[in-house]
Parts: C-alpha cells; structure tokens; sequence
C-alpha cells in the first residue's frame, strides 16, 4: 500500500504552515497570486467576496434547489442530517437559477483553471454540489470529516452561504502538504494504483487550521491538499455550494468522457 505522511514529522516543515496571512486575501488580487498560492499552499482564501445583494440571491436560489430537490434529475445525497445535491452544470437551469449559474461560470475561474491545468485542458465546474449540512452525529473518522487528501485532484471553488466557524463544519487544511501529497497521488497514478492510495491523515498527528470567514467567503483550493470538515455542532448547521473542475488528464484516468 502507498502511504501519505503519517505524523507531521514526515512533513517538511518548511513545506507546510499554518500561518493564515500566507493564504488569506484582504481583497481581490490577480490570477497569478491565485495560481502561484494554490500552487504554492494548496489553498487561497477570500473573506466575503460575495456581498449584499449578490450573496441574498445565491442564499435564495440555494433554498430553491433544496426544495425542489426531487424535481431536477441529478443526483441527490439525503440522510438524516444532509442533503447534498450534485448539480451538473451544464443541465442547471440558469433561467431559474441565474446567480448560481454566473458564479460558477466567471471567467476569472477558467483563467485561475487555464493556469493550473493549461489553456482549454479541464472541465470548469463540472459539478457544483450543493449542501446543506446539520448537526454532526457521533464521531467521525472517514472524509469528508476527516482529514485527507483526495485520491484523484480535484481544483475546487468553494463558498461559505453563511457564516462559518468550527461550529459549523468550517473546512480544516494543511496549507502547504499538498507538495508531497500530490508526488505521492502522481506516484500512484504512474503504477496504476490510484486506488491503493492510503489517503487519511492520522489526527491529532497531523495538524490543521480551520477555514472560517463571513457569509460570501470564497476560496479555491487543491484537494491534493490535507483537508477536512469540521464536525457541526447542535443547532448549528452548514450552507455551501463548491465547484468541482477536473483536468481532462485526470478525467480520463477516472474513465470520464
């Protein structure tokens, strides 16, 4: 079996941080800190980047699809404390669903996409899930809550509807251990065993700092990165919508047409 780091030690220490001005954006910046930090760190975030209007309408429409779940032919994820709707985006709606449409369509995220996987070389938000997430039930020792890193890459565009802290299922990450994570995935890829991939990450071994921010907050990051979710707590519960955009090298390994 191919195995990720197993305490922080194995990690290069000058790899990794948890020093959040080293990922956090006062304000919007440009597609190259975008790339270069995602490339860098694994994650870049921006603290209420939707605002006003704009976040109220995306709030709006996230309802509407929640409800009318049932009526949209994709696939719905629905237990007792989540509902998670796997959107695809070329089927949404966007007459009904405009806001959702347009933020997961902005052409900063193809040119954030185009250098990071190459100029045309991906498919830009394939799916956007769309999830609401309640109280957490008992503990919790598989993905999505604990800390891993995905076993085929995956750039995604994620942002908080409200806001988000360790009591709401904030996302933990390791900044900086998606470097040895991805050789590790590649390596993996090389010999055919993607699957073979121990991917989770031995806690409290392994460190991770908590991703919170106001509602509106977006961020992106490389799921090669250590992450996880924070366990939601009683009377708390978790809005979200993530987009998730593949490279076509990795689609096809993954038998995607």
């Amino acid at each position: 079996m191919l195995t990720p780091a197993q305490t922080f030690g194995a990690f290069d220490p000058a790899q990794v941080s948890l020093a959040r001005e080293l990922i956090y954006r006062d304000s919007f910046t440009s597609v190259d800190d975008i790339a270069e930090t995602v490339r860098r760190w694994g994650i870049i975030v921006f603290p209420a980047f939707v605002r006003d209007a704009a976040l109220a309408r995306l709030n709006q429409e996230f309802d509407a699809m929640i409800a009318a779940r049932r009526e949209m032919d994709f696939v719905i994820d629905d237990y007792d404390n989540i509902v998670n709707i796997r959107v695809l985006r070329p089927k949404l709606d966007a007459a009904r669903f405009p806001e959702t449409a347009a933020f997961f369509s902005q052409p900063v995220m193809s040119e954030v996409a185009d250098a990071t996987f190459g100029a045309g070389n991906y498919r830009l938000n394939g799916e956007i899930f769309v999830s609401d997430l309640g109280a957490t039930k008992g503990p919790q020792h598989t993905p999505p809550f604990a800390l891993h890193f995905d076993k085929r890459q995956v750039l995604k565009f994620f942002i908080y509807l409200t806001d988000t802290d360790e009591c709401n299922g904030a996302m933990r990450a390791l900044p900086g251990s998606n470097l040895q994570n991805r050789a590790t995935r590649e390596l993996a890829m090389s010999r055919g065993a993607i699957n073979e991939i121990a991917n989770v990450l031995p806690e409290p071994e392994t460190p991770s700092m908590p991703v919170t921010g106001p509602a509106g907050t977006m961020f992106v990051f490389d799921t090669d990165m250590c992450h996880g979710a924070s366990t939601v707590q009683p009377g708390f519960t978790r809005r979200t919508m993530r987009g998730h955009t593949h490279s076509y090298d990795m689609l096809k390994a993954m038998g995607v047409h």
